[in-house]
């Protein structure tokens, strides 16, 4: 019999009961080509946000599993069938400030009933969503909501939690699964101005060629002669038509480096960006251009 596991129950076991008065959401991100993740809002007197993953794949943990099952001879010994062994959860947490909670209680008492809204898409990519909200009183809700675009009510709901998440979630494997599911919640351009000196642009998850005119724009904030980093190691791939700006980009005067994904750097390398100034880390794009950098009088 395959082994049936559900991510929520798995991610949440262990967790407190609801306190009096309080109010937990449970958020299952179950993106189609990455891994789940599931993001927990407490809403109590002490109002905390929490992330937690599996540290490695739960599908190959309970494929290997099953492949274990097979090669028992049967009739398996007691004892002899291996248990299942879940990977490690790993987790980011922040406790929200008083005014920022209660700012977060508003934006949810206006964003949530639009998630109970009917929806009858059907789709094979993109991403489900399992939503479970849980009080000190009642029985649990429930809801299953599957790629919400911004005409839809359901969208809202979530892109506050990801803006939250996103804001006090700042552990780089966190942020880096926040970003993986940013286009999948069509909440924009993939890309942030980080500032700093020199200036790290953004560039995560996957782009569209329908966002040249917003990217153009993203790539114009940056002066021409300032040394820039564009870090790309979060970055899943692009449409070819983006080329022509990536190109563009990197013949500009000032100093420049890239810290790239293996995707980014073959696109990178098509968009015949010079391939010495690629780096797979983000310290040594810093060290390139600060390298390449005229010295300051």
């Amino acid at each position: 019999m395959p082994v049936e596991i559900d991510p929520l129950t798995a991610l949440a076991e262990g967790d407190p009961p609801v306190p009096e008065g309080g109010q937990r959401h449970n958020i299952l991100f179950r993106p189609s080509f990455h891994h789940e993740h599931l993001l927990t809002i407490d809403l109590a007197a002490r109002a905390k946000i929490r992330l937690r993953w599996f540290a490695t794949s739960l599908w190959e943990a309970v494929t290997l599993h099953q492949l274990a099952l097979q090669n028992i001879s049967a009739p398996a010994e007691e004892g002899a069938v291996p248990p299942l062994v879940l990977p490690e959860i790993r987790e980011a947490h922040a406790v929200l400030a008083p005014a920022r909670a209660e700012q977060l209680r508003d934006d949810l008492a206006r964003t949530f009933p639009g998630i109970s809204a009917p929806d009858h898409r059907r789709g094979l990519d993109g991403i489900t969503l399992h939503v479970e909200v849980r009080t000190s009183d009642a029985p649990p809700q429930r809801y299953r909501v599957w790629s919400p675009s911004p005409d839809l009510p359901q969208h809202a709901y979530f892109v506050t939690l990801h803006a939250l998440a996103s804001e006090l979630l700042l552990d780089e494997q966190a942020q880096r699964r926040l970003e993986q599911v940013h286009c999948y919640l069509d909440l924009g351009l993939p890309a942030r101005d980080r500032g700093g000196h020199p200036r790290r642009l953004q560039i995560f998850g996957r782009l569209s060629s329908s966002q040249e005119t917003a990217l153009a724009a993203f790539f114009a904030a940056a002066d021409a002669d300032e040394p820039v980093v564009v870090d790309m190691r979060n970055f899943d791939g692009m449409g070819t038509l983006l080329y022509p700006l990536f190109r563009r980009f990197s013949r500009r005067p000032g100093a420049t480096g890239w810290a790239v994904s293996k995707a980014a750097r073959r696109q990178l390398c098509e968009a015949q960006v010079p391939d010495d100034r690629l780096r797979d880390d983000l310290a040594d794009a810093v060290l390139l251009v600060s390298e390449r950098e005229p010295r300051r009088p």
